[in-house]
This record gives C-alpha cells, structure tokens and sequence, in this order.
C-alpha cells in the first residue's frame, strides 16, 4: 500500500513543478504579449457600422410646439375721452399697440386705465388724477397729477411721475416700481395689502437711489391712557 501510494505523489510534484514553469514563462520579460497581434482602426469590426454610407441616419428629436402667448387684457380695447364723466378711458391695450399716447388738455380730465397687459401708456399735460386697474407689466408715464396717483389690483408695474404728483395710492398690488422726479420728492405713498414695492429718484448728481417701500410692520398695545390705542412702526428687518 504504501509503494502503490508513491506514484500519485509524484505526480503532484510534477504538475506543480510545471504550473509554476508555465507562470515563471508568463511573467518573463516580452513573453506574455509576444504572440499577440496589433489591432489597428480598419480591423476594429464595430467602426463598420459608421462607415460611409452605412452611417446610420440621426433621429431626429421630435418639436415642441412653442406655447402660445398668454395675452392678459381686460375690458374693451379702447383708448378715447369720455365727456360723460370727464375722463379718458385707456383699456385692454397691449406692448402690439405701441406706446398709447393720452393727451389731457385740461385739468378737470381723469385717466382710467383698465385690464392692460405690457403696454406703455404716456400721458402729458396736467390731469386731474390717475387711475390704474387690473393691469399687469404696465408701464406709465405721465407729467402732473393733481391729486393721488392710485393702482389697485395690479401686478409688477413701473410707474415715471415726471413732474409732480402729491400722493400714490398703492391697493392690493404685487410689484410696483415708482420712479420720482426732482419736484417730487415730497410724494406720500399710502399701502395696503401690496408687497415688492419700491421708490426710486435722482439724487443732487442724477443718480437714481432705489429704496423699498416696507412690508412689515410691528405694533404694540397702549394702554396708559383714557383711551386704548395702539402703536405702528416699521419691522425691525428695515433697520439697515
């Protein structure tokens, strides 16, 4: 039994003596890549497929169809002086018609202007009052307004007071830009139910300074008198 067990040791030995022959071959210097042949560009079967006119055809993206433009007007388009009532009626005018000129001849005449979106309306000569309604993008230019100025339901408007104007009158509007002339820096501003709103005038070089109209308020109960009151200040978040 133990003669007949000599021989697979043996064979062991020698298969070990020649895997490691083989892997000491392998690892010699030239002899792993040696045999191995050089695959250029034009032998690369998968560039085949792009190849001249076998160049498959591109796919082209299929097209959005643009949205239509949302044109945001209101009312009646108009733009013409009402004698009843004494007043100019400026309505659903939009940034196709162009600035919209309203020429006022005498101080007793209004301007109403209603359900405009991205239009540009100038007004010149001295009016009565202004008002503004339901409008959206608007941008108006007027010379004197002998009382308020007033927007109400209105969103991200430019407002350019080129002379005088003692009041404008700001109502349940979101955005509102008014800019201010040298001669109307005495302007009082009265807010309600509004946010983003901002003022900006020339300083003595002809600069323009921007400053925002506060949104935010604080109060306190007052109780030390015969009479409750209570008290409005401006949040501290406008401190600086």
């Amino acid at each position: 039994p133990a003669a007949a067990a000599a021989p697979p040791a043996a064979a062991a030995a020698a298969d070990a003596g020649g895997i490691g022959a083989l892997g000491d071959a392998l690892r010699a210097k030239g002899n792993a890549t040696s045999g191995l042949k050089t695959v250029t560009k034009d032998m690369q079967t998968w560039r085949a497929d792009y190849k001249g006119g076998d160049k498959p055809a591109p796919v082209a993206k299929p097209k959005v169809a643009p949205r239509a433009k949302v044109i945001k007007t209101k009312g009646t388009k108009q733009c013409e002086f009402k004698r009843q009532g004494m007043r100019w009626c400026v309505e659903a005018q939009t940034a196709d018609d162009g600035v919209v000129e309203v020429a006022v001849t005498d101080t007793k005449h209004s301007v109403n202007v209603y359900g405009c979106f991205e239009a540009t309306i100038n007004i010149t000569g001295k009016c009565k009052s202004v008002s503004v309604d339901a409008c959206e993008k608007v941008k108006i230019l007027l010379d004197t307004s002998i009382s308020a100025i007033e927007l109400v339901n209105c969103k991200r408007m430019q407002i350019q007071i080129r002379e005088t104007a003692p009041t404008v009158s700001i109502d349940k509007t979101d955005g509102c830009l008014v800019y201010l002339s040298r001669e109307c820096l005495d302007c009082q501003f009265v807010c309600a139910k509004s946010s983003e709103m901002n003022v900006s005038w020339p300083d003595e070089a002809g600069d323009f300074q921007e400053i925002c109209i506060p949104e935010q308020f604080q109060h306190k109960l007052i109780l030390d008198g015969d009479t409750p009151a209570i008290s409005a200040g401006v949040s501290d978040l406008y401190a600086h």
